[in-house]
């Protein structure tokens, strides 16, 4: 029941994530992931190309794929939808596990835990777990730079310890690792599967500790932090830099005033003073060398290098509107 000689295919949904495609996959792919569905959602930074050249480089193991709601743009929700046309996929029927995340996501595997083969030995055997979401504050960064993402941000965005020594729990999302046998409807978080207890299946933490029904057999997606990431957890870099995360505002609707205020709440929040964590904060030298194959291909490498100025530019029109320029001043960027 371990991962073993099984197939794991990661799937993700993407906009405008040029720069750091390259790092996330060849982290996910040295943890054990085999292939990656991505869909994307109209993209203008290179993230499309790069995706293309690099399922030129690897068919076996990468499928690039417009999501279907680009020709509806009224009907449905983004990730919704491009989960359900995955399921038409012969790689998606193909997988053993099914794999959900986003590519601001790194599942950090814990300690001496280096693969997903290596995570079940230390938990046993499962069929589902959830990964506890521990997101990252800015580290105080204003502009984008050109580290790996690992390396640049190390601050989480909550007081783990403080919360743990007081005997608070801190809830946060998870994203779940599962069979594809496990039934029920995809989602981001999890699958939705109102049965699964009574199917003989087990779904665990990051910790390897068994989650109960009313977990398992309900819609839940945040389970308590404390106590569930021995052996993994997902590190999430939902804002990144001030220039970053304008840039990630501009990709989801236009910057204006409408989105003013709630972006400001969003960065408020996930900047949060908390503990400085390096569990996850360098890549493993499995990665690092696939990092650099990837990087060795002279088309692959041009279509990343110019990802970075394609957002240089979008930054400059941002910053040149009313509400972006607010927005900066909000979030401190000009600081």
């Amino acid at each position: 029941m371990t991962i073993g000689k099984e197939k794991v295919l990661l799937l993700s949904v993407m906009r405008n994530e040029g720069p750091y495609i390259l790092e996330w996959l060849a982290h996910h792919f040295t943890l054990g992931v085999d292939d990656l569905l991505i869909f994307t959602n109209g993209c203008n930074d290179n993230t499309d190309k790069i995706l293309d050249r690099l399922e030129v480089m690897m068919p076996h193991r990468v499928k690039h794929q417009p999501n279907p709601k680009v020709m509806f743009p009224d009907r449905g929700k983004w990730h919704i939808m491009a989960l359900r046309y995955a399921g038409y996929f012969g790689r998606y029927k193909a997988a053993d596990w099914l794999y959900v995340t986003d590519a601001d996501e790194f599942l950090n595997l814990k300690g001496d835990v280096d693969t997903l083969d290596q995570f079940f030995q230390a938990t046993g055997p499962a069929d589902a777990v959830s990964f506890t979401s521990v997101g990252f504050n800015s580290n105080g960064h204003k502009t984008a730079g050109r580290e790996n993402v690992v390396e640049r941000f190390t601050q989480t965005a909550s007081q783990f310890q403080a919360a743990e020594d007081a005997g608070t729990p801190v809830i946060t999302a998870v994203k779940t690792l599962f069979r594809n046998a496990v039934e029920g409807p995809r989602r981001p978080h999890r699958p939705v599967t109102k049965n699964f207890s009574m199917q003989g299946f087990k779904w665990i933490d990051g910790s390897g500790t068994q989650m109960p029904p009313e977990f398992t057999d309900g819609q839940n997606k945040a389970i308590d932090a404390i106590g569930s990431r021995q052996y993994g957890q997902l590190n999430h870099y939902s804002i990144k830099s001030a220039a970053e995360f304008l840039l990630k505002v501009d990709r989801g609707a236009a910057v204006d005033s409408v989105r003013l205020g709630a972006s400001e709440q969003y960065w408020n929040h996930a900047n949060r003073p908390g503990d400085t964590d390096l569990s996850g904060a360098k890549l493993s030298p499995c990665a690092q060398e696939m990092y650099e194959f990837l990087m060795s291909d002279n088309e692959l490498r041009e279509l990343h290098e110019e990802s970075f100025a394609l957002r240089e530019a979008q930054l400059d029109a941002i910053l040149k509107t009313e509400s972006g320029e607010n927005l900066a001043r909000a979030i401190g960027f000009y600081d």
